[in-house]
């Protein structure tokens, strides 16, 4: 088996609105992938309901071959074993220092208090943030909060990491750092990457491959010079931030 992801005719839907309407894609193992769209076009929901976080209310979605939503919540925490969510907010423990929240996984797995120690240096050292091992949340900047969050995504040494908006509200050079340590993170340890962001800049740096999605459906997917040059005109509006004006032409529905 070559993919790492497998995702087939998913759907999502929340009252009268279908946030996912039969997505479709793989995503190879060691292979970076961002999703784009706009706000409210299931890119989050995506992810969390590749994990396991939220059921499908059809369609499947393999991780290394297993669908988290027919196991039990005991049976998805053992089987998310070498893979991580990094969360939008970083979702740090503000009463924790930083090794404790870096830690945290390891801690909850009763992991001896050297190895953990010595563990979340290497992740730290990882995001080069080894001189705030001691600090707590509050007297770091908001980029550093991310880099923190992305130590404890790191610390358990996943072999396929999802990253939902990991540089939002960041500033552009923040941005460039979290971007060089995704790469890092593919290049160095082969790890496997679906990237959800707004930002297509980030977009174009950290992915071999790009998905665009719109009105929960796939609109567009290719490497980064494929969606640069896309034909279609939303392909080339979303790119450079300009509106329909006022079009409401329909997208077609790509399929991986």
């Amino acid at each position: 088996m070559t993919h790492a992801i497998e995702v087939r005719d998913l759907t999502k839907t929340f009252g009268a609105q279908r946030v996912l309407a039969g997505v479709s894609f793989t995503v190879a193992r060691g292979e970076s992938v961002a999703v784009l769209g706009r706000s409210g076009t299931g890119k989050s929901v995506l992810l969390k309901t590749i994990i396991g976080l939220m059921d499908p209310d059809a369609g499947t979605a393999l991780v290394e071959g297993r669908s988290f939503n027919v196991l039990s919540e005991r049976e998805r925490l053992k089987a998310r074993t070498g893979i991580t969510y990094a969360f939008q907010g970083a979702a740090l423990f503000d009463s924790l220092s930083v090794a404790d929240n870096v830690g945290f996984p390891l801690l909850q797995a009763r992991r001896p208090a050297d190895e953990v120690r010595r563990r979340v240096e290497e992740a730290l050292a990882t995001v080069d943030l080894a001189d705030a091992i001691d600090k707590v949340p509050s007297e770091l900047s908001g980029g550093m909060q991310k880099r923190v969050g992305l130590a404890r995504a790191i610390i358990t040494k996943p072999a396929i990491i999802l990253y939902d908006e990991p540089t939002t509200g960041l500033d552009p050079l923040t941005t460039d750092v979290i971007n060089r340590i995704i790469l890092r993170l593919q290049r160095e340890r082969g790890v496997t990457a679906m990237v959800v962001t707004h930002d297509m800049d980030s977009a174009f740096t950290v992915a071999d491959r790009i998905i665009m999605l719109e009105e929960g459906r796939i609109a567009a997917s290719g490497t980064p010079d494929e969606i640069r040059n896309h034909s279609s005109p939303w392909v080339q509006r979303f790119i450079t931030g300009q509106s329909a004006g006022g079009s409401s032409a329909r997208l077609p529905v790509v399929r991986d």
